[in-house]
């Protein structure tokens, strides 16, 4: 008796060092609910009961002396259509929190009763965290393995349980850990003798704990929570533990031919299955209560968390991409901000990724897109408006109904659509403004633009309002901005570009690095390149060419020379040669991006050379960057 009370006091010692320590790392991390005795509320199955076939007969070993005469046995009678309930061992028994106990039928029946199996269906997906089985009136399983499943059909084995350690080697292929069980690994399977001991003769206890002991149980990994998840739990019960003495009879003789009185004393006992665990909420819920209706336990979701186990974030709460939390880091989803116009999100990794997304914080962080948004609104973040529609200046996105028509006139305007907030406003232009046709001006395009009359129409007076002085274009005779020339002050003077009516001169300088004063308008466009084929160093002649070494190790591809080796066939003075993608079809048009870095010292007396980078476009006009040392060039944007 005094041993059974030991057992139970280390399970009660067991389970509250398991609990305390999951309440304190609790507090800084996720959200679980309570570990719970989840058998209590499973179905429960086994494949062999005694006294299905009718009364039989059983003896309890604790009365055997092997070899000796036995007076006055204590057999009683096993009957499952008995109206007697101390007769009757179902397997419900077992987990039904009473002292009444299940009951495999002896070998007297046959050896193939060595051979039971007891299945608990927990009727969803729980994390376990340990398995204790009691035994009644025998002793405890000799051979046998607990195992689990998520469906019912593939089950994997969580320990082995052999007689002596020599068999965890010959019947399981598994070397035996000895001494009480301990675990080097997360999922790590052993087999073990400890709880596969004659002794005690009944009301022996097995404990198994699936957590506690293995290396991330603090902070559980990814690989013990797969490990410790299931909702179907197998004992596959393979050779009850006999006495030693009896041991070999059993080895020689079938049980049927040896004395009743010996094999009726052999049979399997459980008095109770308890399975600690808890629902799989993912860190993100510290209830899990029973659903009457549908007899399964629902994560009560917190930290804008949603579905059955608050595996998804609810939604508007989009903003970054769920993730579970756990023991030791809590983890929220987080409002997308839509600035009060939508109710649902989505997360974009390329909108995080590109920071287009604002948080509730007035940050550029995660990558929440709203969905339909309201009150003519639209953007990413509700930000903006639709089209025909604009947010005043000093509107905000949070105001009720912040976006109003536009008023386009028809006659003037390009389209319906005006500029539809401060953002998308281009220099000189509002909120609101219409684009306009040209020759047509005002907020609304509803009048002749300057150096333009005669409303609708609007055509052109004798002096263009962009490169002329006067007040009103319409009235001769024209006088030139200061870069601007012809009769009506319609163009640029040689050497300038860019004529505008917003410039005091009319029109800018060509800058050509003193090549040449010769150049015009064109419209840019951004693009990137990552190829870096076809560069070169050279003189500035072109006619000796030295090429570099090419790294595509890393993101982007690089190019890179030393000093050193440039000048063992250059002079003094060297360029980069850049190859036609880079190529603008005007100087002006070449933009390059690159790190400067030295790879060699160079003598005191070289040390002042410079090393360039020249591009050259098709006309043969050069773009030059200067450095010092050996140049790396990670892709380049021209523009």
């Amino acid at each position: 008796m005094a041993q059974v009370l030991v057992g139970r006091d280390v399970a009660a010692l067991n389970m509250m060092e398991f609990l305390i320590h999951g309440l304190e790392l609790l507090r800084p991390g996720g959200l679980f609910p309570a570990v719970l005795n989840l058998a209590s509320n499973a179905l429960i199955t086994t494949n062999a009961t005694c006294g299905e076939r009718g009364p039989e007969m059983y003896c309890k070993l604790v009365e055997h002396v092997p070899g000796q005469p036995v007076r006055n046995p204590q057999c009683r009678i096993c009957n499952q259509n008995s109206s007697n309930p101390s007769q009757r061992h179902p397997i419900t028994n077992a987990i039904d929190g009473k002292n009444s106990w299940w009951q495999s039928p002896s070998i007297k029946n046959g050896i193939e009763y060595h051979y039971v199996t007891v299945t608990l269906d927990l009727q969803q997906v729980f994390q376990i965290a340990y398995v204790i089985v009691k035994a009644a009136n025998s002793p405890r399983p000799g051979n046998w393995i607990l195992e689990r499943s998520l469906d019912d059909v593939e089950y994997k084995p969580w320990q082995y349980h052999a007689v002596t350690d020599s068999e965890c080697l010959s019947r399981y292929g598994i070397f035996p850990r000895t001494g009480p069980p301990s675990y080097a690994q997360d999922d790590e399977v052993i087999c073990t003798s400890f709880y596969s001991k004659i002794h005690p003769l009944e009301n022996g206890e097995i404990h198994i704990s699936l957590i506690n002991g293995r290396p991330s149980a603090a902070d559980p990994s990814p690989e013990l929570l797969e490990f410790t998840s299931a909702r179907y739990i197998r004992l596959r019960f393979q050779r009850i533990r006999t006495l030693n003495a009896d041991l070999m009879m059993f080895a020689h003789k079938d049980p049927r031919e040896i004395d009743p009185i010996v094999t009726r004393r052999y049979y399997y006992s459980v008095k109770d299955i308890s399975v600690g665990g808890m629902c799989i909420c993912y860190g993100h819920a510290r209830a899990c209560p029973l659903d009457p209706a549908t007899n399964k336990s629902r994560c009560e979701c917190e930290h804008n968390t949603c579905g059955e186990s608050c595996d998804q974030c609810c939604p508007g709460f989009h903003q970054k991409p769920w993730r579970a939390g756990t023991f030791l880091t809590k983890t929220e989803c987080e409002a997308c901000n839509c600035h009060g116009k939508a109710e649902e999100c989505y997360y974009d990794e390329n909108v995080a990724r590109r920071n287009l997304s604002l948080n509730t914080h007035g940050k550029y962080i995660g990558g929440g897109v709203c969905i339909n948004c309201t009150q003519n609104t639209a953007g990413i973040n509700c930000e903006t408006c639709v089209d025909g529609f604009f947010r005043p200046k000093g509107v905000s996105p949070n105001y009720p109904r912040p976006c109003q028509p536009c008023h386009c006139d028809a006659a003037g305007s390009l389209s319906e659509i005006c500029v539809k907030d401060e953002r998308s406003a281009r220099l000189g232009s509002a909120p609101g403004s219409c684009h306009c046709k040209a020759g047509f001006g005002g907020v609304s395009c509803d009048r002749c633009a300057r150096g333009y009359a005669g409303y609708p129409n609007c055509q052109p007076c004798n002096c263009s309002g962009s490169g002329s002085t006067d007040e009103d274009p319409c009235l001769g005779p024209c006088n030139c901005k200061e870069n601007v020339e012809g009769g009506d002050c319609s163009h640029c003077k040689s050497g300038f570009f860019n004529l505008q009516e917003d410039n005091p001169k009319g029109c800018d300088e060509c800058f050509c690095s003193g090549v040449s004063n010769r150049c015009q308008s064109a419209y840019w466009t951004y693009g990137n390149i990552q190829d870096m084929s076809g560069w070169y160093l050279t003189d500035l002649s072109g006619r000796v060419r030295v090429a570099p070494h090419h790294d595509s190790s890393g993101s982007p591809e690089q190019i890179s020379i030393s000093t050193v080796e440039a000048r063992r066939a250059l002079p003094d003075s060297y360029y980069w040669s850049a190859p036609a993608p880079y190529l603008g079809n005007k100087s002006e048009r070449c933009l390059i991006t690159g790190a400067i870095s030295n790879h060699q010292s160079l003598p005191s007396e070289a040390s002042q050379s410079a090393l360039q980078l020249l591009v050259t476009s098709s006309d043969s006009s050069p773009c030059r960057l200067w450095g010092l040392g050996s140049v790396k060039l990670p892709g380049v944007l021209w523009v």
